[in-house]
């Protein structure tokens, strides 16, 4: 009788013992899966740094997917529509990125340029702004994601132009430009943002390190059920009924 409820207790125990240890091998599946694309972007970093830019107009009229890829645009920017990116810290310098639209010849639309970073040390003085001018310029660079969005705390810092915000919302700033924006962004090849994406992730042996640990503490969990099953069993067994 006593053996048939250690029996029971022990079934109990081994599905939560199987359920933990499934959970923490899909942990480390997921952290091998993150390796794998961090390592594609990495590579896709590399290609476009070193690739030949293709006419952004001719890129477009392709259709393919244009993250990473390396073009050339010409067109004006406006610099009196800047957008600053707040709280990106260099060095431990506060500052802010700075976006700038730029208006595309033979286009109506504009495409966000990364213009680099810019210190903000002081927060009660002025803003900073990139300086530029309005004349036709030829710029090339990679097309890359917006970066991350940040938390939408409410509304935005401010709400005239030059525009500091906590994150970059591509469909609310074409609201607020009243023009067609393309969806990626610009990275001006003198002003590489592409290096810091890959100073600021985790690299890939890093995921694939933590992918080890949940397999380790995965197959952790099975012995020492294993260990504790098998003791409990004996001692169950050599216990008078």
């Amino acid at each position: 009788m006593k053996r048939a409820r250690l029996g029971r207790a022990l079934l109990g125990y081994a599905v939560l013992a199987l359920l933990t240890s499934a959970g923490l091998a899909t942990l480390g599946f997921w952290q091998l899966q993150r390796a794998h694309q961090k390592q594609q972007l990495l590579e896709s970093i590399d290609r476009a740094g070193s690739e030949k830019a293709v006419d952004l107009a001719t890129a477009l009229a392709g259709g393919d997917d244009l993250h990473f890829r390396a073009v050339s645009a010409r067109g004006r920017f406006q610099p009196d529509r800047q957008i600053l990116l707040d709280n990106q810290i260099r060095n431990g310098v506060p500052g802010v990125q700075v976006f700038v639209p730029l208006q595309l010849e033979g286009s109506g639309q504009l495409l966000l340029v990364d213009r680099g970073w810019l210190p903000w040390r002081d927060r009660a003085g002025s803003l900073p702004v990139a300086s530029m001018g309005v004349e036709s310029v030829a710029i090339e660079g990679v097309l890359l994601s917006p970066p991350a969005a940040g938390l939408a705390l409410g509304a935005e810092v401010r709400q005239q132009w030059p525009l500091l915000v906590t994150r970059i919302d591509l469909s609310d700033l074409e609201r607020r430009l009243q023009q067609p924006l393309l969806e990626l962004v610009l990275e001006d090849r003198q002003t590489p943002r592409a290096q810091s994406l890959r100073s600021g992730m985790l690299p890939p042996e890093r995921h694939r390190g933590y992918a080890l640990q949940w397999f380790g503490l995965s197959l952790t969990v099975i012995i020492i059920f294993g260990v504790l099953a098998i003791r409990s069993w004996r001692a169950g067994s050599t216990t008078p009924s």
